[in-house]
């Protein structure tokens, strides 16, 4: 059996046009499945259409708007399905989706596949990605063989659902998001666990849709900087002393100025929520 899980949050118009994309993939993998849907505090009629179109889906809810990672860990830790497919709300499968993800499940060591999400962009994904601890960063390169790949989005990947609550799903420290899912794909590769990107499986993206429409653009530079600061000092090579130095003489500064003034909220928010990084 596999669960289904996809987080939303006013998502209302998304689930109506793409959640029978995903019942046809299901049909089409020909598999047992349990579907949740964990909806963050929505104001649109979303909850209302899933209880009248769709009640055979499991709805959960959070007490309090809590952002990405903290939706999808709620409905990770209700799965019981072998496997897990976490999608976005803005996800659109083919018919074949599904099963291709399965039967590349290679072994017991595979934590994850992910297929190729075509959104628009002049350069789709057409190959795996690479990680390599730098000494103040975490350095990614494409990788042409074998479809492995060390990144897995959290917005169409079937995962190994064991190794995933392992891993205790996605640090909430990331929320409301950007980065979790890095932070949890560079975990697993730690672990030695497998992930593959398959071509082959392909699905449509919207892409960034809900954060867009939820919150301004500074706003959303703001939270990125601040989360991909925290993602390099989590598992950078550098201590603690040497990484400040290292982000506020190359970024933090140059940035600040030439009138980009946000640049220190992003940088002091990553200490007060990340402090003590090395153990």
């Amino acid at each position: 059996m596999i669960t289904v899980i996809i987080p939303n949050y006013n998502g209302r118009e998304l689930l109506e046009q793409f959640l029978p994309s995903i019942f046809a993939s299901l049909a089409y993998a020909k598999v047992d499945f349990e579907f949740i849907i964990v909806d963050d505090c929505s104001t649109d009629s979303s909850v209302e259409f899933l209880q009248q179109q769709y009640p055979e889906i499991k709805l959960l809810k959070n007490e309090v708007n809590s952002g990405f990672s903290k939706t999808c860990n709620l409905g990770i830790e209700a799965a019981r399905g072998e496997k897990l497919l976490l999608l976005n709300s803005d996800i659109q499968l083919t018919p074949s989706y599904i099963k291709t993800c399965l039967d590349n499940f290679v072994d017991a060591q595979t934590f994850a596949v992910m297929g190729q999400a075509i959104d628009g962009s002049v350069k789709p994904q057409t190959t795996g990605v690479l990680y390599r601890q730098g000494l103040f960063s975490i350095q990614k390169y494409a990788n042409h063989q074998n479809n492995e790949t060390h990144f897995v989005s959290g917005a169409n990947t079937l995962y190994d659902t064991r190794k995933l609550k392992e891993l205790g799903g996605f640090n909430t420290i990331f929320s409301p998001y950007y980065f979790e899912d890095d932070d949890l794909s560079f975990r697993a590769m730690k672990c030695g666990w497998k992930s593959y990107f398959i071509k082959e499986a392909i699905c449509y993206h919207l892409g960034s849709k809900t954060i867009k429409s939820a919150a301004k653009k500074q706003k959303i530079k703001r939270i990125y900087f601040r989360n991909k600061l925290i993602f390099n000092r989590l598992h950078c090579r550098s201590s603690d002393t040497f990484y400040n130095i290292r982000v506020l003489t190359t970024s933090v500064v140059p940035k600040y100025c030439a009138g980009q003034f946000w640049i220190w909220s992003s940088y002091r928010d990553s200490l007060i929520l990340a402090p003590g990084f090395k153990a």
